[in-house]
């Protein structure tokens, strides 16, 4: 409006002439004119009245907070979570509705720009006891025309599985059910104390970086070491204990239900951590390393060794004694004879 009063004055035109160089509409410029006049100002603010008439009540208002709390929904974004209320006939809202309050109560997540990934550093895994670190993945398995869902953990030190659970489904739920099992089968959880809790190394999977899963973790005290993206190596105790069980034994069996597929995993589990010999642990089992019985087992076999190679020295040099005594005896008879 200024440039159009000055442009005015100074060339003595019309405002209907200004108005169509500038490609305005003049009744528009007329409208602004008035505002003005009357408030001092151009406008510039949000358009529409301020309280629409469709604004959201206050018990929706309520429900929207009350459902962002809940963990039942903690996983899920406001989008999806506009969605779930319009299905179980909670609140129908749109997702801005759902964003707009979740951002004034702050219960919405900081989203900013991710910078230029640095280098992923290698997190040092050198365990020195048993429990310890735990590394922990799941896998799939085919049965039949489906899939099943297996989570093992296993022990780093000893090579130990500590815990499993096999579900029809890939849920925190069946991850939480197989570390209570290990937890349990460790002494770690129900006893008196504060027990020292093992790390948990895992990849960036779902079920491990979901919000559920990081309080399950919290609550319990342990703590999630995670593996640099797109590098399986750093969790390569768990991914080489799954190669071991499907290559080395579900390959060999038929199952055809899923009671028959979880009694052969659990006979591999235990014949695993209990008769096979390791050879990243010295050619112990897991539980004999896990117990602590694997440097006296590791002596007394090197004491064994020493003492079998100290009575084959001995015999091969009474072997050798006597054939140079023979040999002796022999050369003199033929030197009697030539004589």
């Amino acid at each position: 409006m200024k440039t159009i009063d000055q442009v005015k004055n100074k060339y003595s035109v019309t405002v209907k002439y200004c108005c169509k160089i500038l490609k305005l509409d003049p009744k528009r410029c007329q409208r602004w004119l008035r505002l003005y006049q009357c408030t001092g100002h151009y406008g510039g603010g949000k358009p529409g009245p301020k309280k629409p008439p469709h604004t959201l009540m206050p018990k929706e208002r309520k429900k929207i907070v009350e459902m962002a709390k809940d963990d039942k929904y903690l996983d899920l974004s406001h989008r999806q979570l506009s969605i779930a209320a319009s299905e179980n006939g909670e609140v129908e809202a749109s997702a801005s509705s759902f964003y707009r309050i979740m951002k004034e109560e702050q219960l919405m997540e900081k989203r900013e720009r991710i910078p230029k990934k640095e280098p992923q550093k290698k997190q040092e895994i050198k365990p020195e006891d048993a429990n310890e670190i735990w590394s922990w993945d799941l896998t799939y398995i085919a049965l039949g025309p489906i899939f099943v869902y297996l989570f093992a953990i296993i022990d780093v030190y000893s090579r130990k599985i500590v815990g499993w659970h096999l579900g029809l489904n890939a849920t925190i739920n069946s991850m939480k059910r197989a570390w209570d099992n290990a937890l349990i089968n460790e002494g770690l959880l129900g006893v008196i104390g504060a027990p020292k809790m093992p790390l948990a190394l895992s990849d960036h999977g779902v079920q491990m970086a979901k919000k559920t899963a990081k309080k399950f973790f919290k609550d319990l005290g342990i703590k999630q070491l995670f593996a640099r993206y797109q590098t399986p190596k750093d969790n390569a105790w768990i991914e080489s204990w799954f190669r071991i069980l499907k290559y080395d034994w579900l390959r060999y069996k038929d199952c055809v239900s899923f009671e028959q597929l979880k009694d052969i995993i659990s006979k591999f589990i235990y014949i695993y951590n209990y008769k096979r010999y390791h050879g990243s642990i010295g050619y112990v089992t897991p539980e004999q390393k896990h117990t602590g019985q694997a440097d006296n087992i590791l002596k007394a076999r090197a004491e064994r060794k020493c003492q079998a190679r100290e009575k084959r020295i001995e015999f091969n040099r009474n072997q050798n004694c006597l054939s140079l005594v023979f040999y002796r005896q022999v050369d003199q008879t033929e030197w009697a004879e030539a004589a």
